[in-house]
């Protein structure tokens, strides 16, 4: 098994889980984030004051998935919708599901 993390930008979150539904991705874990990006960071005004906007609102989305295949899939329709995106390939050795059971 294989997980993925993405990093998507937080207004195209909703359109890559779309897309990603589409090719049969049916559990997705989402979580927001800010990413620090020193490199683009720029100064913002707002009634007088001066501050640096320097971190990028993201949305970290997780996914496991069976076969390699599906990460060439998502990926592909990830370019096609034209999302820009990180991804982190992360091999999973061991899944173990727990279920609790009331007696």
């Amino acid at each position: 098994m294989i997980k993925l993390e993405l990093l998507v930008l937080e207004d195209q979150a909703e359109i890559a889980k779309t897309a990603l539904r589409e090719i049969g991705i049916r559990k997705i874990l989402l979580f927001p984030v800010k990413e620090y990006d020193e490199e683009h960071s720029h100064v913002e005004g707002y009634r007088g004051a001066q501050y640096v906007v320097d971190f990028v609102n993201k949305t970290k989305m997780e996914i496991v998935i069976d076969s390699e295949e599906m990460i060439d899939r998502a990926l592909h329709i990830l370019s096609v919708e034209n999302i820009e995106t990180e991804v982190f390939v992360y091999p999973i050795t061991k899944h173990h599901k727990v279920t609790k059971r009331v007696s």
